[in-house]
């Protein structure tokens, strides 16, 4: 009885982590007081969640959980004074600066302090060139990033060049405010875009239920029909119906992919009542059916000596 209470709570534990891979940190696991380990581990995990929320969602932003795509080798050439001479045109919008704030800024303005003191130690070590370190640039509006970074002194010359690949985001924060309107607006933009932020969470956190009806949701989050629906579609380009179905169906696929749990138990998992009709949504979305795709399962090793 113990074990298979373990193995359970162990594949709910599974599934918050696939959540917090996703980029969705609104899910928390239930406390049951059957096992201390277990219990102490799903307590750690919900405060690793609750503070990447935290972390992700900044004022004046939607957060859609989306990450960063790699996309282009990009190149900074700095001089020994760590100023700015010249960079590929791909940062301008990695950084969010312009090219003439970027050409002769210093490079402690766009990444972190201790990148910055790193990145010092690394030049002064000359042997040390070249090499690769890890800095933390800090575009405007945005956390900083960790981007692995080689550095190269050149044969003869007074420049050092840095390359590194560079993040671009896509879709990641959608903004709460519009930057020519007044004040007045501004604020109600914010309000409605909170409310947004509210609904969109609700919806990646209970992707497991069927989707309540427009009048449920409105009456829940203290609002009009036409309200919520406009306000969801002016920030995502999408249906609310159409945007849970499309979550809850790259959901299952990826559970799919990384784990060895049944279909059927995923298509419940996932908010479908039958596995046909979550076979021909899945088809539809992907294009091939759930039994089609190819999987990289995950078994649970447990001691028999218990």
């Amino acid at each position: 009885m113990n074990k298979t209470y373990n193995e359970e709570r162990i594949v709910t534990i599974h599934q918050m982590l696939f959540e917090m891979a996703r980029g969705n940190f609104n899910t928390r696991i239930p406390l049951i007081s059957n096992d201390e380990e277990l219990e102490t581990l799903v307590v750690l995990i919900n405060m690793v969640a609750e503070e990447m929320k935290e972390s992700v969602f900044q004022i004046g932003y939607i957060n859609t959980h989306k990450t960063f795509q790699f996309t282009a080798l990009s190149t900074f050439v700095i001089d020994f004074s760590f100023i700015i001479k010249s960079f590929t045109s791909e940062l301008t919008s990695f950084l969010g600066h312009s090219e003439s704030e970027l050409i002769n800024l210093s490079l402690a303005d766009i990444i972190t302090t201790a990148s910055f003191e790193q990145l010092q130690e690394v030049v002064d070590a000359n042997s040390t060139l070249p090499t690769t370190i890890t800095l933390d640039f800090t575009p405007k509006e945005h956390l900083p990033i960790s981007v692995a970074s080689n550095i190269v002194r050149l044969v003869n010359g007074s420049e050092i060049i840095i390359n590194l690949v560079t993040p671009a985001r896509q879709d990641t924060y959608s903004p709460l405010l519009y930057g020519n309107e007044n004040e007045k607006h501004n604020k109600t933009r914010k309000a409605d875009a909170l409310l947004i932020q509210k609904l969109y969470d609700y919806i990646l956190a209970h992707l497991e239920e069927p989707l309540p009806s427009l009048k449920v949701l409105s009456s829940k989050f203290g609002t009009n029909e036409h309200k919520l629906k406009d306000g969801f579609r002016h920030f995502f380009k999408t249906s609310i119906y159409q945007f849970y179905n499309q979550e809850r169906l790259k959901r299952a696929f990826f559970m799919i992919e990384h784990t060895g749990i049944p279909l059927k138990n995923i298509s419940v998992m996932n908010g479908f009542n039958n596995y046909p009709n979550f076979s021909k949504s899945f088809k539809k979305q992907f294009g091939f059916s759930p039994n089609e795709l190819k999987r990289n399962e995950v078994s649970f090793i447990s001691s028999d000596e218990d």
